[in-house]
């Protein structure tokens, strides 16, 4: 998503006065297509102090990243599709080692299992296992069965 720069945030906020209808934030969010609506021009008038430097991005609270989005797609979700088109097991304990050779970095496991389950939408599946009788149409062994 394309993020507006501080000096258009700015512009923005001059055109704010909140006694005219024309000019709230709704209106404003509307007429520069604002994604988030009035509540980002209302959060961005809250860190605003009159100039442009104030609404420039800045560092970000919590701890960096391990992989890169890049990285995750090459050592993590491409095996994983992989896997998954072949209709066959993939467990992250066999992932692991090739994660940490290609991105050179000591990750954990759990932090590996993570990456899979919340940014690549990976469940843990576990089928009923069949016999051989069973596995042929159901319809065909149940009709045995009576």
């Amino acid at each position: 998503m394309p993020h507006l720069s501080a000096e258009a945030k700015h512009h923005i906020l001059i055109e704010y006065s909140p006694h005219d209808a024309s000019r709230t934030f709704a209106a404003l969010a509307r007429r520069h297509a604002v994604k988030g609506g009035a509540q980002v021009i209302r959060l961005w008038h809250k860190h605003w102090d009159g100039t442009a430097a104030s609404l420039a991005e800045g560092a970000r609270a919590g701890r960096p990243r391990v992989l890169s989005r890049d990285q995750i797609n090459r050592s993590i979700y491409t095996p994983l599709l992989r896997a998954n088109r072949s209709h066959r097991a993939i467990h992250y304990t066999e992932l692991l080692p090739r994660v940490r050779a290609t991105s050179r970095t000591e990750i954990s496991l759990r932090t590996v299992q993570r990456y899979g389950k919340e940014k690549l939408k990976a469940r843990h599946k576990r089928g009923k296992k069949r016999c051989a009788k069973e596995r042929q149409s159901q319809y065909t062994y149940l009709a045995e069965a009576h």
